[in-house]
């Protein structure tokens, strides 16, 4: 898939980008001291990389995880928790630093 703000792979959370050298591997950061939620965070990158509204899209989050447990945990950047989800054909890791990934197998070489 490719997407209008690719192209760089940063870690200043300015939104979703695609890894210049790994097509289909999406990277983002949450801000815990911003308005969302970790869990809003990864919902839209989610919609984003298959292209919908998530407005107007259910995103079926709950059904591989507990977004309330997921915010929980990933409250503030303390630790080295990490977990790993799949959830609309997507792999989904999310990092206690902040950091999320997600990996397109469709489109990705993870070799």
């Amino acid at each position: 898939m490719s997407k209008s703000n690719t192209g760089s792979e940063t870690d200043d959370g300015a939104g979703l980008t695609e890894s210049p050298d790994r097509p289909g591997v999406y990277r983002t950061k949450y801000d815990p001291d911003g308005t969302g939620t970790v869990t809003d965070t990864v919902i839209q990158a989610i919609a984003e990389v298959a292209e919908v509204d998530p407005t107007n899209t259910v995103i079926p989050l709950a059904d591989r995880i507990d977004p309330d447990a997921l915010n929980s945990l990933f409250a503030d950047r303390e630790g080295n928790a990490q977990t790993t989800f799949r959830v609309c054909g997507l792999e989904v890791l999310v990092r206690s630093d902040g950091r999320v990934r997600i990996v397109d197998d469709s489109v990705s070489d993870t070799d």
